[in-house]
């Protein structure tokens, strides 16, 4: 077999693009997803949804027009793999996943296969941890097939907050570790606020240089972004996305300006608080508590490296 090769330039076709999006109870992940799938799909493109939670996408079939798959137990990682192949075969234009947390929680999916590989063994392990080869290698296709494929891909994923003694909070995706670095994308979703862009944590997101001009933090998620963020995928210089999401209110500046620094640990965020009028300083009052727990696990982050 010959191989030819021929300037970057001249390759035209739409740059794969997935976006890991998480997001803890009633952080308005799923409605942010739709709003990002319809921004990459545009307003003709037909939207694809595996919704792995019974159909409870179906919700929102009044505010978005999308087709639906309701995938049933066993979440075994080669089926979303075999989902994501469909959609692209049927010509969508882009695809939600919703949850993808099952391939790893849900009933089959990577750890529930991994304690029926315990059981066979009889609850004695070996060292090398025999129990995760399957399920894990499973994962690792199944990921290897999903960046293979052409048509945009909206993860949507379960989050969750841990607390490390004594007052350090956490946040997680329930997902493999690894995966929300795997795609091209991936950030979080505020608690406080549904659908509003989290870059607090610089450990929590992975973004280009160029994608920090699309997904800014404090920012409402939305068509904007996807929209945005296919033009950057089919080679065009994307719209500024600020000049047409959403603005943000003088407190609303503020509250994403305290979260950035106390995402740089507990002197920034003594310095920016000591900075606030009086009347800023009580309108932060009620985020003290988490802006602490920020600061806290960015010098708890810095001191384990």
């Amino acid at each position: 077999m010959s191989f030819t090769f021929a300037p970057a330039a001249s390759f035209t076709e739409r740059a794969g693009v997935f976006v890991s999006l998480t997001g803890g109870t009633n952080s308005g992940k799923t409605y942010s997803a739709l709003r990002l799938a319809r921004g990459i799909a545009g307003p003709e493109g037909k939207i694809a949804v595996l919704d792995t939670e019974g159909g409870r996408t179906l919700h929102l079939k009044r505010d978005f027009a999308f087709d639906a798959s309701v995938m049933e137990a066993p979440f075994r990682p080669e089926r979303f793999a075999e989902a994501a192949e469909a959609a692209e075969r049927a010509g969508y234009a882009a695809l939600v996943i919703d949850s993808f947390s099952m391939e790893w929680v849900g009933l089959g999916g990577v750890l529930d296969w991994q304690a029926e590989e315990h059981r066979k063994l009889g609850g004695q392990d070996s060292k090398k941890g025999q129990s995760w080869v399957k399920p894990k290698m499973a994962h690792k296709a199944m990921v290897y097939a999903l960046l293979q494929r052409r048509i945009p891909i909206v993860f949507s994923i379960r989050g969750e907050e841990t607390f490390v003694p004594p007052n350090t909070k956490l946040f997680k995706s329930i997902t493999s570790k690894t995966f929300p670095f795997e795609v091209t994308v991936s950030f979080r979703l505020e608690a406080e606020r549904k659908g509003y862009i989290d870059l607090s944590d610089p450990k929590s997101w992975k973004m280009e240089g160029c994608h920090r001009d699309i997904f800014r933090h404090g920012e409402q998620l939305g068509e904007a972004h996807g929209s945005a963020l296919a033009a950057w995928a089919r080679g065009e210089m994307p719209a500024p996305v600020a000049d047409i999401a959403p603005r943000q209110s003088g407190r609303e500046r503020m509250m994403a300006a305290a979260r950035v620094e106390a995402a740089k640990g507990a002197a920034a965020l003594r310095g920016f608080l000591a900075e606030r009028s009086e009347p800023q300083s009580a309108a932060l009052a009620p985020l003290l508590v988490d802006l602490e727990a920020i600061a806290i696990a960015a010098d708890a982050g810095r001191m384990a490296a």
